[in-house]
């Protein structure tokens, strides 16, 4: 997050706590703010070892909850080319499409 000046929540790791179900291939991830959940939304579709992530928020997300607590769209001036995706492209958000081997450490 920290590479495309996602970090709102100021230095250190965004990222708080993550639950990978490997039988499933998917995570949820959970950050530290709102707002960094909704800039990790931006890495959508990123490839990660020849695979494409998705990147979205899970089914039993309400915006409606969250919205007073951050903004529940990525920060438009986020520096995507770093990671390979070009600009066109509440705390937890699902990464789904991880490969098989992808274990936590």
């Amino acid at each position: 997050m920290a590479a495309i000046g996602g970090n709102a929540a100021g230095p250190g790791d965004a990222f708080v706590s993550v639950y990978i179900n490997h039988e499933k291939k998917f995570a949820f991830v959970e950050m530290r703010s709102v707002e960094e959940a909704s800039n990790a939304m931006s890495l959508d579709r990123i490839i990660f070892d020849g695979v494409h992530v998705r990147v979205k928020r899970p089914g039993d997300y309400n915006p409606s909850l969250a919205a007073p607590l951050g903004p529940n769209q990525p920060n438009p001036n986020l520096n995507l080319t770093v990671v390979g995706l070009g600009l066109e492209y509440p705390f937890r958000i699902l990464v789904s499409g991880l490969p098989y081997y992808f274990t936590e450490a």
